[in-house]
């Protein structure tokens, strides 16, 4: 089964077989991030070419039944594999886990490793969505609407900067981790401190914060049992 991770991938090495459409967008969003690219394939679409003129990408003029999916493996954190033919994807596979690199199959999403979902965010904030193969076009409707949602709540902005400020007051305050836990929901239910949330008044909920922290660590509040900071 797989489970939602965010994994920093610049530096990682990420080999994409395919040059096409898919091809290209995968290796967009990999050097996007800082990934090094390299993408076998016999042709290659305008796209990566301007790219490879810009040294953006590397590009290995090969078909797929010429590749030596070992050497790959062996050289590469990630494989994505961006043809329309599932001929290669048993072999890729076994090679990818034999050297335990990452294989992500833009033509099969049922037996992929690594699934590339649609994402979204604003100011801080992140998510993605899969449906896993089912469909895209209902992946990419609910990312529309998770994304209307952070577009028109300017207050879970402003919540994040307030609660982002308190966890690295309490950091930098060596408040005990044990106490850190109960003081976060604590904060994040004040009445007080939501109230200046949704006004945007941020300045003032950090200041309201770092007073309840004072409060719990003097022992003039106690704070109780419960609660788990993500």
């Amino acid at each position: 089964m797989r489970i939602p991770l965010y994994i920093e991938f610049s530096g990682k090495k990420v080999a994409v077989i395919g040059g096409g459409g898919v091809g290209t967008l995968r290796a967009k969003k990999f050097i996007e991030v800082g990934a090094e690219v390299t993408v076998f394939s016999n042709e290659f679409s305008d796209e990566l070419r301007l790219m490879f003129e810009r040294g953006e990408v590397n590009l290995v003029k090969a078909s797929a039944d010429e590749l030596n999916f070992d050497e790959i493996a062996r050289n590469f954190d990630l494989i994505v594999v961006a043809i329309g033919s599932k001929e290669f994807n048993e072999e890729i596979i076994k090679a990818a886990s034999k050297y335990r690199a990452m294989v992500n199959l833009a033509n099969d999403a049922r037996k992929t490793e690594v699934v590339v979902p649609f994402e979204g965010g604003k100011d801080g904030i992140r998510f993605a969505v899969t449906t896993e193969g089912k469909s895209g076009v209902v992946a990419r409707k609910v990312k529309e609407l998770f994304q209307n949602v952070l577009e028109e709540n300017e207050e879970l902005v402003h919540f994040l900067k307030a609660m982002d400020h308190l966890k690295e007051y309490m950091k930098s305050n060596d408040v005990p981790v044990n106490l850190r836990m109960k003081i976060y929901p604590a904060v994040g239910s004040n009445e007080e401190f939501l109230k200046l949330v949704r006004e945007g008044k941020v300045d003032e909920a950090r200041k309201l914060a770092e007073k309840i922290v004072k409060d719990y660590v003097s022992g003039r509040k106690k704070a109780e049992e419960g609660g788990i900071q993500f």
